[in-house]
């Protein structure tokens, strides 16, 4: 019974033991459980650079809708979509039988007149000569003088027509404006087409533009030469500013600004871009991004971490920002170069509150 008693004693004992040393562990658990999650970075004086940025289409350095001057049925097309083609390049045909033998006709009239004028000038040569002589009355001579002027008259007008007779069948012939990659075609063979309608457009993209435009207070902060970046679908083209506008757009508050783009390989006319424009560069600056501030009853805080001995905390300091740039925003006081600042995880941050700081 005895040993019995001495048993029961040591196992109480022992679960007491047990107790206590879960009990004396249990704190620093919870101490460890307690402390938040941050990300931090050093505040150190640098260089930042200002974009302003942009987007818009791309277009090619020409970009037109060719139309056409005549009416009638297209009969030939020597380009199909997607061909290179040079300024005055023949591009098709409509039908022109008409056209030719209206300039055969005017040719023909034309040579007539021609010839009708060199007789009458001579004629006027003769009695000129002829009065000076008197040989020949006043009335001679002002009928000389009047048939020239008919003649004269009969041949303005007949070169008039030939030339107008010659453009009309010239422009039955469609004629590229200027050089470039058919980018549309909107005719096909055997259709009717009247003056104006749309034949070809034609773009040149050996040179790409992002026309777009900016607010009142960035326009004075661009200069044609200013390099810039351009972005499509993560890669980045160089790319600098080709000119600006000193009046808004019509129908926009936003100043015109044209970008031209260098080794633009794989951009297409059409294409939706982004760009951001150096516009300045600001030396030994203190600053971080934007989004670290914390802002409570029109103040600014940032929380910087400390170390006191094994203890790393935050202290919450109130800072006074300046100029904002781009994303950045300048610190003016409040933290010093050298000091770690949260950017992640101050969330649930108060001042003294425990920290662990993750990479």
């Amino acid at each position: 019974m005895k040993i019995q008693y001495i048993l029961a004693l040591l196992l109480i004992l022992s679960l007491g033991a047990c107790g206590k040393k879960e009990t004396n562990e249990s704190p620093r658990s919870s101490r460890n459980d307690d402390r938040q999650a941050v990300m931090v970075e050093e505040l150190t004086l640098r260089d930042v650079d200002e974009y302003i940025r942009v987007s818009g289409k791309l277009e090619g350095i020409t970009d037109i809708v060719m139309s056409s001057e005549s009416a009638g049925r297209v009969l030939e097309l020597y380009k199909s979509l997607g061909d290179q083609v040079e300024q005055g390049e023949r591009l098709g045909m409509v039908e022109n039988e008409v056209l030719k033998i209206r300039l055969q006709q005017a040719e023909t009239a034309f040579f007539a007149a021609e010839s009708s004028l060199e007789n009458v000038q001579r004629n006027l040569d003769y009695a000129t000569s002829s009065r000076e002589q008197n040989l020949i009355s006043e009335a001679e001579y002002s009928s000389a003088v009047s048939a020239f002027r008919n003649a004269k008259a009969g041949f303005d007008g007949a070169q008039a027509a030939l030339e107008s007779a010659r453009m009309a069948y010239n422009n039955s012939y469609l004629l590229a404006p200027e050089k470039g990659r058919i980018s549309q075609l909107h005719v096909s063979l055997g259709q009717y087409i009247a003056p104006g309608a749309p034949v070809v457009s034609i773009t040149d993209a050996s040179t790409l533009i992002l026309k777009t435009g900016v607010g009142e207070s960035q326009i004075g902060k661009i200069k044609e030469g200013q390099s810039a970046i351009v972005r499509h679908q993560g890669k980045e083209y160089p790319a600098k500013v080709q000119g600006l506008g000193i009046r808004p757009m019509l129908g926009s508050s936003n100043y015109p600004v044209e970008l031209v783009i260098s080794g633009g390989k794989g951009l297409l006319p059409g294409m939706v871009v982004s760009a951001r424009i150096k516009a300045n560069t600001y030396r030994n600056l203190l600053y971080t991004e934007i989004a670290n501030i914390e802002n409570q009853y029109d103040k600014n805080y940032l929380y910087v971490v400390r170390e006191d001995g094994e203890k790393i905390f935050a202290e919450k300091h109130e800072v006074t920002l300046g100029r904002s740039i781009s994303a950045f925003v300048e610190i003016i006081d409040g933290v010093e170069a050298g000091d770690r600042i949260v950017i992640s995880g101050s969330e649930n941050l108060e001042d003294g509150s425990a920290v662990n700081i993750r990479n």
